[in-house]
């Protein structure tokens, strides 16, 4: 379990990165465990494409994972979306990842495209 401090850190993080409404969608996944969209909005009162959009961000960025999980007894699966608490500090390093890369890699714009084709 993330400590209070430790959630508002990463919270803090993500808003610097992507902006207020994209740091209380994930503020909301760290504070509350794997929760579905529907859940999401519910809690937030935010528009299920806003969350949506939020949630593409952040699962791209990898700080988000999704994953499918079955309800009821009907067979119906739910995708939960949890937040990763150590992937959303590592965003802290990402500038210092880009200035070793600048000024160590000297087709660096090549490297970076390649790194960001396997990581997203």
């Amino acid at each position: 379990m993330v400590s209070q401090h430790g959630i508002l850190l990463a919270v803090s993080i993500i808003s610097d990165h992507f902006g207020p409404l994209v740091s209380k969608v994930c503020g909301c996944l760290l504070r509350h465990g794997a929760l579905s969209l529907h859940e999401i909005v519910r809690r937030l009162g935010l528009s299920p494409g806003q969350v949506k959009n939020s949630l593409l961000v952040l699962i791209q960025h990898n700080c988000v994972q999704a994953f499918s999980t079955p309800r009821g007894s009907g067979g119906k699966t739910v995708t939960v979306y949890l937040a990763i608490f150590d992937n959303v500090l590592h965003r802290l390093r990402f500038s210092k990842f880009l200035s070793v890369v600048r000024a160590d890699i000297p087709d660096q714009k090549l490297f970076l495209k390649d790194y960001f084709r396997m990581v997203g």
